[in-house]
């Protein structure tokens, strides 16, 4: 789905905005006519080589070594949720509960296990929540289960505790770390037959290390895209029609005008239209809104207020669409045109939090009095909209004026509305490209966060830190558990003042206090 239906950076491709748009054409013509203690959390053993990504075409590393080292081998689990390297005759299992994924990667015995949840942040970035969250689960699966350490990060969003549990095929030990970022969280759990953690220690870690999100998995909140079975729904008086999911109801509202909607699930798609007249006519108590001519996301704004069905609206991402603005004008000649596309987040007339994506269009006339809104507008709950955004994108693009509806409309003496078809088909045809593209976009553009959360979560387990020098041009300092190194020389200051453990910032060479690569702007600009 195009990223005028995605979470994050929501930005449309103009295929799509034609699809829609090509129908709307049609019906603008009729229109004019637990425990913790502060500090900062040692991540553990460093992992030598656990970066190494070369390997055999077939994701291997190649095979085993005279000191057998177990042949990893490159896995996907079956939703295409993740992808890890882990040794090869080891299992690797993906599952959704309550609101987050689940990738667990175990040896064949079951002994052995490494596990990663991911998902959306509701706890304002407490670490300390979700660690107690993760213990209420086991808790219930594992009545045995016992906290025999923990410590948090003095910012609350790191924490790593250690237990033990029982089950049928023994004893268990284990050792857990949550952490909160960019509006989600992570909670990853290494997990040994109990005494004998330590010894595998290296090898689950470079797994863990090695576990990798694909695409923004863990972007949606509910339990990934909606599968809908879409059935055309046509409007009584035959002007338009349009797919939706069978269980969904539809309320009429005039020619081409709809609101279709599922009542149990709080999602709509709306086709609609708005009057509006200007301060310039002096009516004063009018039923119908009173501004000056607004562009599309001002307008639904205005509107949405007004009428107390669209509120504290908050737009991420608003295109102008001169394209489709200028096929409009080719039939809508009284007046100015403005096409946009939008994605917002806003609340509903039940006080809902909501997230919607619009294809607007204001038209304007020439003597200022009056203008109004047409638009095609799909909503759902914010932590559901994602998830319904291929099904948005289809019912959207199944939207068509009737071909027996407009004849009519053509006979009575509308004959540019089969013009108007034919133009904006050839449109859509010359950017038919754009249409899978588009359903690639938004899922590309969450990787680069994606990778953002891997970087935090990897450096976080290993017990690793980067630096940025400005008075040295903006090179980079690496901590590790033995020491710092300066990545543009290789010059390695070993010893606890320069550990992981230990070390501040302050550079070796000069007078400065180095920044740490801790938020996504200074990862953009230096590491990625």
């Amino acid at each position: 789905m195009s990223k005028m239906l995605a979470a994050r950076g929501d930005r449309p491709t103009k295929a799509m905005s034609l699809l829609c748009a090509g129908a709307l054409l049609g019906t603008l013509l009729l229109g004019c006519v637990g425990s913790s203690r502060g500090g900062r959390i040692p991540a553990g053993a460093r992992i030598d080589g656990s970066n190494d990504s070369t390997g055999t075409d077939d994701g291997t590393d190649g095979g085993t070594d005279d000191g057998g080292k177990p042949e990893m081998k490159k896995q996907v689990t079956k939703d295409a949720s993740f992808v890890v390297y882990a040794p090869s005759d080891w299992s690797v299992d993906e599952g959704y509960q309550d609101q987050h994924r689940t990738i667990a990667v175990s040896d064949p015995n079951q002994a052995y296990q490494v596990v990663v949840s991911l998902g959306r942040d509701s706890d304002g970035g407490d670490a300390v929540a979700v660690a107690k969250n993760s213990i209420k689960r086991m808790s219930e699966q594992y009545r045995d289960l016992q906290i025999t350490g923990a410590m948090t990060s003095p910012e609350k969003n790191r924490v790593v505790f250690d237990g033990t549990y029982s089950t049928d095929a023994g004893a268990k030990e284990f050792r857990c770390w949550a952490s909160t970022g960019e509006g989600n969280f992570s909670c990853s759990r290494i997990i040994a037959p109990s005494g004998k953690l330590s010894e595998k220690k290296q090898e689950l870690l470079t797994i863990l290390s090695n576990v990798k999100a694909i695409k923004g998995a863990f972007q949606y909140s509910g339990s990934g895209a909606v599968k809908k079975t879409l059935v055309t729904y046509r409007l009584s008086d035959g002007s338009c029609s349009f797919k939706m999911p069978q269980d969904w109801k539809v309320q009429e509202i005039g020619k081409g005008q709809f609101v279709a909607y599922s009542e149990q699930e709080g999602c709509s798609f709306t086709s609609s239209n708005a009057d509006c007249v200007t301060p310039a006519l002096g009516l004063r108590n009018s039923p119908i809104p009173v501004s000056d001519y607004l562009v599309p996301h001002e307008a639904l704004k205005f509107l949405g207020e007004k009428s107390g069905l669209l509120t504290n609206m908050e737009f991420t991402d608003v295109n102008n669409q001169p394209e489709l603005a200028r096929a409009f004008a080719q039939v809508y000649t009284v007046g100015t045109v403005t096409v946009e596309d939008f994605t917002y987040t806003c609340r509903t007339k039940e006080g809902l939090a909501a997230k919607g994506f619009t294809l607007g269009f204001s038209f304007d006339t020439r003597l200022k009095t009056n203008w109004s809104l047409r638009h095609l507008t799909a909503i759902a709950p914010e932590d559901k909209f994602e998830s319904y955004a291929p099904t948005f994108a289809e019912m959207m693009g199944s939207y068509t004026i009737d071909e027996e509806w407009a004849r009519n409309y053509v006979a009575q003496g509308q004959a540019r509305l089969r013009q108007m078809q034919r133009q904006t088909s050839e449109l859509v045809a010359r950017n038919a490209q754009e249409i899978h593209s588009m359903m690639n976009a938004a899922y590309e553009e969450r990787q680069a966060s994606q990778d953002y959360i891997d970087y935090q979560r990897t450096n976080y387990i290993r017990g690793e830190q980067d630096w940025v020098s400005q008075m040295e041009g903006g090179t980079i300092y690496h901590t590790d558990a033995w020491g710092t190194k300066n990545t543009a020389t290789g010059d390695y200051y070993e010893g606890q003042p320069y550990n992981y453990y230990n070390y501040n910032g302050d550079n070796p060479h000069y007078n400065e206090q180095m920044t740490p690569i801790d938020g996504r702007e200074l990862y953009e600009q230096y590491v990625r």
